[in-house]
């Protein structure tokens, strides 16, 4: 994190000096010019606006360095505030979902609610240019994309089950580039729709599924399989790329990239969480039957214990260092922990299945 935003202040610092030189020479010049301008050679109405002008460019160039040391501390105090302000995770695991009435399925709502709060609730972070604060921020834009990430993942899984149209259209949306604020990526400085602008379009196209789901057939036991499947191959991509950057990066005395995939991992977990919580709301008579309950309440405490996990400073020590902690390795414990309990509902489910078809 902190390399990125160094990144980033040095080249915005190395644009204001080079600026600030070609301002002084300027001035300078100009200063030189309008000494050797004799005053008969000025209108008088000009006389006037000729002394003002050069009086401030005189100023100008006699303090040029306490109006350097002034513009840097506003674009310090600027970015600095404003990236704080504007620096909070929206990853609140306890807010009640927008049940449609006329159709009130959980798994959509779930959907609904984690792409609203990245998207409506907060500033969609990754495609903000330098001339906004919250561009200098590293952690928030990682746990966005995750959780956008992670929606595109479900949105696409039940566009398959399904065959609805309005989830295809969506998944669809979900996978225009996320860094997008006004202009193409093509190079040419085209306008183009912002990804936020984006995002908001396919939060439409899953409501108007959620509004149709009474349409939908009723195959409970295999859809709640089928997306307890889903859960389980998204854990098993983020435990893998977990210990993949553990072991090739622990050995690196700063790993700065360690926290670009803490957070993109908390904003996958931010998503699973509510997806389960949600299908275990849609399929609770099934749960209860099949006696996993206690699995599922134990799933969702430890993607808590994850969601929870909030270092001052992202590690990645070597995993048998005694003196250094490794906030990688404890995430995937959490993910490993809980992957384990929903592959045992996942097998319960498929077994009372099999058991149903006799």
């Amino acid at each position: 994190m902190m390399q990125a935003i160094l990144t980033k202040l040095k080249i915005t610092a190395k644009r204001l000096l080079g600026k600030c030189v070609y301002a002084y020479v300027y001035l300078k010049n100009s200063i030189l010019e309008l000494r050797s301008t004799p005053n008969a050679a000025i209108p008088p109405s000009r006389k006037k606006h000729k002394n003002s002008l050069f009086n401030f460019i005189v100023l100008f160039v006699e303090r040029w360095r306490f109006f350097t040391i002034a513009l840097f501390g506003f674009i310090a105090v600027y970015y600095g505030l404003g990236a704080a302000v504007s620096s909070k995770i929206n990853n609140a695991l306890d807010a009640p979902l927008a049940i449609n009435a006329s159709s009130p399925r959980y798994t959509a709502a779930a959907l609904l609610h984690v792409l609203k709060t990245q998207v409506d609730d907060s500033p969609w972070t990754p495609a903000l240019p330098a001339v906004f604060p919250a561009a200098v921020l590293d952690n928030l834009p990682n746990f966005q994309l995750g959780a956008k990430d992670s929606v595109r993942y479900f949105v696409k899984r039940m566009a398959r089950f399904y065959g609805d149209k309005n989830l295809k259209e969506a998944g669809e949306l979900l996978d225009y580039p996320a860094d997008i604020w006004l202009f193409s990526q093509t190079g040419e400085d085209r306008l183009a729709p912002g990804s936020a602008k984006q995002y908001r379009k396919a939060l439409a196209k899953i409501s108007d599924f959620a509004a149709s789901g009474d349409n939908l057939p009723a195959i409970e036991t295999r859809e709640a399989a089928y997306m307890l499947s889903g859960i389980e191959n998204l854990l098993e991509r983020q435990l893998s790329a977990l210990h993949k950057h553990v072991l090739e990066h622990n050995s690196e005395l700063l790993d700065f990239k360690a926290d670009d995939i803490f957070y993109r991992t908390k904003g996958c977990i931010y998503a699973v969480y509510y997806m389960l919580s949600a299908l275990s709301k849609d399929h609770q008579d099934l749960i209860v039957e099949t006696g996993q309950y206690e699995n599922i309440t134990a799933a969702l405490s430890f993607l808590g214990e994850a969601s929870a996990l909030s270092p001052a400073s992202v590690k990645n020590a070597a995993p048998g260092e005694v003196f250094a902690a490794n906030h990688l390795l404890y995430l995937g414990y959490y993910l490993a922990r809980a992957q384990n309990y929903i592959k045992t509902v996942h097998n319960s489910i498929n077994t009372y299945a099999r058991n149903q078809m006799q």
